[in-house]
């Protein structure tokens, strides 16, 4: 009786988490994903207000969390099918590209992937920043190639011109936005420490259920009207 009961309130804290990280994500998408491609932004090809390289660390800082809070890869992979889900609804109707929704899931793939090998205790940490940089680095991976694949002419200088793009200066970029956002939070936390501030009534706000299941709602709303 002990073991079903604490095994409904796992699963149900699964649930919550990827409500919660899941909505949260596809209003990232949604809001910055837009801002990032207004044409006076994405036409000046800047990698650092590039999709890529801000949008990746948000996305990965979120399901780091999900997994903190759940203590399971698998609930990673599930928060990446919300948001997915979430932006083919929003493809579908607006007769848009399917790709965004196909290179969340591989995000979440890489990160549940790259949690497995490494096992991080804390988000904000080295093993926490060894695992984004390695989910970060396969996603790019797969992503470039995928691209390639698709791609109407196939040289071994694309290949090789797509992989330093994306793979190495991409990447690299997103790593740095990566390191300075956990630094920051890191010190935020010190501080908060320091200071003995109390955050509970403000966690008992963030996982009740309710604000969960608000989030993967307003999240579809914002998606449909920002599309």
């Amino acid at each position: 009786m002990e073991e079903t009961k604490n095994r409904k309130s796992e699963i149900l804290n699964i649930i919550f988490s990827v409500l919660l990280f899941g909505g949260l994500w596809g209003i990232v998408e949604a809001t910055l994903g837009s801002f990032l491609h207004l044409s006076f932004i994405h036409n000046t090809r800047l990698i650092f207000l590039s999709s890529t390289t801000v949008l990746v660390p948000f996305a990965y800082y979120l399901m780091g969390g999900c997994y903190k809070r759940t203590g399971k890869a698998r609930s990673v992979v599930y928060m990446g099918v919300l948001a997915s889900v979430i932006k083919v609804i929003g493809a579908l109707i607006f007769a848009s590209k399917l790709e965004p929704a196909l290179y969340m899931l591989i995000e979440s793939l890489t990160m549940a992937g790259a949690i497995l090998v490494i096992r991080p205790k804390k988000v904000v940490s080295f093993a926490g920043l060894a695992t984004f940089i390695l989910a970060s680095t396969t996603y790019l991976l797969a992503t470039t190639f995928y691209r390639i694949g698709t791609a109407t002419e196939i040289t071994g200088q694309i290949v090789l011109s797509n992989i330093e793009k994306y793979v190495f200066m991409y990447n690299c970029v997103a790593i740095l936005y990566a390191f300075a956002f956990g630094a920051i939070l890191y010190g935020f936390i010190k501080l908060a420490e320091a200071k003995q501030w109390d955050f509970s009534k403000v966690k008992q706000v963030i996982y009740h259920p309710a604000f969960a299941g608000s989030m993967t709602a307003i999240a579809l709303a914002v998606t449909l009207i920002l599309h």
